[in-house]
C-alpha cells in the first residue's frame, strides 16, 4: 500500500503553502487554531504542533494569547512567483483552471440555495475591497467569500476542494506579479469580482449556473493567454515539468485496516465475494496487502462487526448475510456515523460533478467502444454504472478531474452494501435500465442527454441511501441530506 500523510505533515503543507503562495500575506494573523481545527477535523494540540513547526522554520511569528502573525516571505518564495517557475508548469495550471470552470458553478449555485449572499462573513470586506477598486491583495476576500458559500452548503468535500484549488491555481502571481493578467482580466469598465457578487445575489438557479459557468470560462481563457503570452515574450521558455495535483478527501484517516474493509467490502457488495464464500485467509490477505496479520484481522474484525462476515474457528472468515441487528446498533457509533455521512456527501458531490465530466468525455467514445458496452450491458449480474463510469474516466484528460472522480468514487465504495445489497435486485434493475438509457442517447449524439441520465443514476442512489439509511437504520443525521436538482 502507499506510505500515509499524517494530519500533522497534511495540515502543515496546506498552511505553509498558502503563506508561500500569498493567499495570507505577511502581517495578517493566521485563522485562530479553533477555525482550523473545525476545517481539518483535528484537535487543538495538532494546530499548536503546527503553529510551532511553522514558527520554527521563521514563516510565522507567535506572541501569547494571540493568533499567529505571517511573516516576510519574499526571500523563501521569491523562485515560486518567478515567470520561470510559473511556466514550468504552465500546462498543469491551465488544467486546474479548466477543471474548476467545469465543477465550481454547480458547488457554488447548489450550496447557496436558500442562503443570502450578503449574509457570508466575508461579503462585506469583499464590497469594500470591490469600492477600493483594483488593489494587490484585493482578491482574496472574494476567494475567502468562496469559501464562505461552499461551506454553508453543508457538505465539506466542497469547500475541501476549493481550498486545493487555492493551493494550485498560483492566484497570487496572477492577480499582483502579472500586469498582462491584469490588464485583461482584472481591470475595465466592471469587476469580475462585481459581476460574481451580482449573479449570486440571483434568484434563478439555472441563470446562476450558466453566468457562472462563462464567467469561470472567461478566467480561464484569461489564464491562458496570460501563459502564452508569457511563454512568447520569456527567452528560452523551459521544459514543463508539470503540476503533480493532488487530492484526497481521506487524508489522515487512510488508514491501512480502513483501506482493506473499504476494498473487502467492495468486492462483497460487488459480488467478488458472494453469500457463503469464504475470503482468502488472513496470511494471504496480509500478503496481498502488504501489511501485518494483525492489520488484517482489526479489518476483518469490523467487517464482523457490521454484520458483513463470519468467522469460523478453524475454517476462516466466511461472507453472511448482512445482520441488521448489527447495524442498527452501528447507529450509536460516532465513528460510524460519520462515515455514512460522509458516504452521501460523496454522492451528493458526484451527482453535481458528474453531469460536466460526462459532457468533457462523450465527444471521445468511438462506435467500436458503445458497441462493445452495448454488449458488456447484457449480464442481469452486473453493475452497470460502474463500467460507464471506467469508461468515463478514461476519456477525461484533465488530471485533476480525473483525480477528483477517482477519490469520489473510492468514498463511494464505502457503501456498496447500503446501494446494492438490501435490495440488490430492484436497485441493479433500475440503474442498469437507466445506463442503457444513458448509453442508447450517447450512440445517437444526445450527449446532454446521455450526461444527465448518468447523474441521475447517482442522484437516484443518494435519494434511495438516505431513505434507507433514516427509515431502516436509523441514521437520522441523513434526512439534512439534501438532493440536487436539476437546472
Amino acid at each position: 500500500m502507499n506510505p500515509q500523510e499524517t494530519k500533522f505533515a497534511f495540515i502543515y503543507n496546506e498552511i505553509k503553502q498558502g503563506i508561500l503562495e500569498g493567499h495570507i500575506p505577511p502581517g495578517n494573523a493566521l485563522p485562530s487554531s479553533r477555525i482550523y481545527c473545525e476545517q481539518f477535523h483535528v484537535s487543538r494540540y495538532t494546530i499548536n504542533r503546527v503553529f510551532d513547526a511553522l514558527r520554527a522554520e521563521g514563516l510565522v511569528d507567535i506572541q501569547p494569547r494571540l493568533a499567529p502573525i505571517v511573516v516576510s516571505t519574499k526571500d523563501t518564495c521569491n523562485s515560486s512567483n518567478t515567470v520561470f517557475e510559473i511556466l514550468k508548469q504552465k500546462e498543469g495550471i491551465l488544467q486546474v483552471y479548466q477543471t474548476f470552470a467545469l465543477i465550481l458553478p454547480s458547488l457554488m449555485v447548489f450550496a447557496l440555495q436558500g442562503c443570502d449572499v450578503e449574509i457570508m462573513p466575508h461579503y462585506k470586506q469583499a464590497m469594500k475591497a470591490l469600492r477600493l477598486g483594483h488593489a494587490p491583495g484585493g482578491w482574496r476576500f472574494s476567494k475567502l467569500l468562496g469559501y464562505d458559500i461552499l461551506r454553508i452548503g453543508g457538505n465539506s468535500l466542497f469547500s475541501e476542494l476549493y481550498s486545493t484549488f487555492g493551493l494550485y491555481n498560483k492566484l497570487t502571481f496572477f492577480t499582483e506579479d502579472s500586469p498582462y493578467f491584469s490588464e485583461h482580466f482584472l481591470q475595465g469598465p466592471v469587476s469580475a469580482t462585481s459581476v460574481i457578487i451580482d449573479i449570486l445575489k440571483g434568484d434563478d438557479p439555472l441563470t446562476k449556473y450558466n453566468q457562472l459557468s462563462s464567467m469561470y470560462q472567461k478566467l480561464t481563457d484569461s489564464i491562458e493567454n496570460t501563459l502564452n503570452y508569457l511563454s512568447e515574450t520569456t527567452p528560452q521558455c523551459p521544459t514543463q515539468t508539470g503540476l503533480k495535483f493532488s487530492w484526497n478527501p481521506m487524508r489522515g484517516q487512510d488508514y491501512y485496516y480502513s483501506k482493506i474493509i473499504d476494498d473487502l467490502n467492495l468486492k462483497i457488495g460487488l459480488g467478488e465475494y458472494s453469500v457463503g464464500m469464504f475470503l482468502p485467509s488472513e496470511k494471504r490477505l496480509a500478503s496481498q496487502y502488504d501489511v501485518s496479520i494483525s492489520t488484517v484481522r482489526k479489518a476483518l474484525s469490523e467487517l464482523e462487526q457490521r454484520g458483513f462476515v463470519k468467522k469460523l474457528n478453524g475454517k476462516g472468515t466466511i461472507v453472511i448475510e448482512p445482520d441488521d441487528t448489527k447495524l442498527h446498533q452501528l447507529a450509536f457509533n460516532s465513528g460510524y456515523v460519520e462515515k455514512a455521512l460522509r458516504y452521501l456527501h460523496a454522492l451528493q458531490l458526484m451527482v453535481l460533478i458528474m453531469r460536466p465530466a460526462a459532457l468533457v468525455a462523450a465527444p471521445q467514445f468511438t462506435r467500436e467502444e458503445l458497441d462493445e458496452l452495448a454488449d458488456r450491458f447484457t449480464s442481469s449480474d452486473s453493475i452497470y454504472l460502474a463500467d460507464i463510469l471506467e469508461s468515463i474516466m478514461k476519456h477525461i484528460t484533465l488530471d485533476p478531474l480525473y483525480i477528483i472522480l477517482s477519490e469520489i468514487n473510492h468514498l463511494l465504495e464505502w457503501g456498496h452494501h447500503f446501494a446494492y445489497y438490501p435490495s440488490k435486485e430492484h436497485t441493479l434493475l433500475h440503474l442498469n435500465k437507466q445506463v442503457i438509457l444513458a448509453l442508447q442517447q450517447l450512440r445517437e449524439g444526445n450527449v446532454t442527454s446521455f450526461a444527465d441520465d448518468i447523474a441521475d443514476c447517482y442522484r437516484y442512489n443518494l435519494v434511495l441511501m438516505k431513505k434507507h439509511m433514516v427509515e431502516k437504520y436509523k441514521f437520522y443525521n441523513a434526512a439534512n441530506i439534501r438532493v440536487p436538482e436539476k437546472y
